[in-house]
């Protein structure tokens, strides 16, 4: 009977043991991957366990445990993660900023003259433009149109 009763134990405890990762809320989202609260709250403890460790490492020097030139070094390694587990809660806390497709704002025609008159190292300046009102060339040097006597600058 005490032979049963200690397997019966045995047999609770390995379920116990089996199952209790499983019956565990808040360490896993779904078992897959860790939430991003989480993630930032350990790269605070993190940068945390740094600066004590800075603040360990000052003690040491002030008591005589550390050299100068050992201290530096720590000291350093332990400011590069400080600084790293910032850069990275900065990068959970702020997702990077999309930037939208640049428009053409000039067009084909006009951006292949460029392109040709570069090749050919001549100077990509308009000699002349055209005017809103009657559509005819003007030098780009012209305040009016000489057609229709038009401003050629109204915007400038």
């Amino acid at each position: 009977m005490l032979g049963y009763f200690v397997l019966f134990v045995l047999f609770l405890g390995a379920c116990y043991w089996i199952m209790h990762p499983l019956l565990q809320e808040g360490v896993h989202q779904n078992g897959l991957t860790p939430k991003p609260e989480d993630i930032l709250k350990e790269l605070k403890n993190k940068k945390v366990g740094a600066y004590a460790a800075i603040r360990e490492l000052e003690f040491d020097l002030s008591m005589g445990k550390l050299t100068e030139e050992d201290f530096q070094i720590l000291k350093r390694q332990y400011t590069q993660k400080a600084v790293g587990y910032m850069k990275e809660m900065d990068n959970l806390e702020s997702p990077p900023a999309e930037f939208s497709k640049p428009v053409d704002t000039v067009p084909a025609e006009e951006n292949q003259q460029g392109v040709t008159a570069i090749r050919n190292n001549k100077s990509t300046k308009r000699k002349h433009i055209y005017c809103t009102s009657c559509g005819a060339e003007a030098a780009v040097e012209s305040r009016f149109c000489a057609a229709c006597g038009s401003n050629l600058h109204k915007g400038r």
